[in-house]
């Protein structure tokens, strides 16, 4: 009696978080790669188009529409990342300047690509990451998952970042 009475429970839970948010999901995923031979950083970001549209709304931009952004979106998106998404490379930041974005209507994801001119890697240095889009918006039942190359000395390595995760290093 009591293992129905969990499942009644945990069916109406899944019920009422169906009508609530129109996914559950609460993810984000990017790639860094560093190119060593311009020393240009590109990061590419995904995420659901309705998430990043309740987030930049209001604060970063009015009328956000990924489909057909204007210029003052694309700066928009540049501050939303330049406050929730910081790269620092030996403790200096480098802010990433906004290149291009693509929707994919169909799954509800926009990607969001993003370059910065940056020194020469070396041996020794540290790279930081510290991710932290949509945990104002969404709390624990935020991940953003990140994907970071930088040759020659990471060919990849991953990283999911949740609310109570602090900024990733990497030394190389």
């Amino acid at each position: 009696m009591k293992f129905y009475k969990i499942l009644l429970l945990g069916c109406l839970l899944l019920f009422s978080i169906s009508f609530s948010s129109p996914h559950p999901i609460k993810l984000t995923s990017s790639l860094i790669e560093i190119n060593p031979k311009t020393n240009i950083l590109h990061m590419e970001c995904r995420v659901f188009i309705d998430d990043f549209t309740f987030s930049m709304n209001d604060t970063f931009t009015n009328n956000f529409t990924a489909s057909n952004l204007s210029k003052e979106n694309k700066k928009g998106i540049e501050d939303y990342f330049e406050r929730y998404y910081k790269i620092y490379i030996n403790d200096k930041l480098y802010p990433l300047t906004y290149k291009s974005s693509e929707v994919f209507e169909k799954q509800n994801v926009l990607s969001i690509k993003f370059s910065k001119e940056i020194p020469v890697i070396k041996k020794g240095d540290q790279i930081c990451i510290e991710n932290t889009l949509f945990f104002e918006d969404f709390g624990f039942l935020q991940s953003n998952m990140i994907t970071v190359r930088v040759p020659p000395f990471i060919t990849e390595n991953y990283f999911e970042i949740t609310a109570l995760d602090k900024p990733i290093p990497i030394n190389l």
